[in-house]
């Protein structure tokens, strides 16, 4: 090979390594930002099975005052 060649394939290497960079930086921000999508979901799925859980004390609670109610009509004014 001649010097034209090697500098031409040089050339090529950098070039190729240069767009190679560019497309793991843009990878590493899109996993970035795909964790931080991550963690809003994670938030919103604990907030809404706690919301859960208060439900269904709300319920055990009302079906347990619906039994006494039946069982006793005269204890409650409602």
């Amino acid at each position: 090979m001649n010097k034209y060649e090697l500098k031409y394939l040089l050339e090529t290497l950098i070039s190729s390594n240069d767009r190679l960079t560019d497309v793991a930086g843009k990878q590493t921000t899109h996993i970035a930002e795909l964790w931080t999508e991550i963690g809003l979901k994670n938030e919103k799925i604990t907030k809404l099975t706690s919301k859960i859980y208060e439900l269904q004390d709300v319920i055990k609670s009302q079906r347990t005052k619906d039994i006494q109610e039946f069982f006793d009509p005269n204890r409650f004014d409602n």
